[in-house]
């Protein structure tokens, strides 16, 4: 899979995420979501009210993206998705 995911769904780039591996937990009080991977040396916090996904986020899923072995199953999970 050479293409880069591009979606402006907070859902669908959330639901990729958690299908990467990663951890998305609300912080308590303001707002935000963090969003933490462990192959990532860094978190990303982002606020949750937002109804577009912010670049950030498309950086770090298609970074993912390119560290993941080709013969891994989500890749099949990953091919069908639809452009928004």
């Amino acid at each position: 899979m050479n293409t880069a995911i591009h979606t402006s769904n907070p859902r669908k780039a959330k639901k990729i995420w958690l299908l990467l591996g990663g951890v998305a937990t609300p912080v308590n009080g303001t707002g935000e979501m963090r969003y933490m991977h462990p192959d990532m040396g860094r978190t990303v916090t982002l606020n949750n009210r937002r109804q577009d996904v912010p670049a950030v986020l498309l950086s770090r899923i298609n970074q993912m993206l390119k560290l993941k072995p080709a013969n891994d199953p989500i890749w099949k999970v990953l091919g069908k998705h639809d452009k928004d």
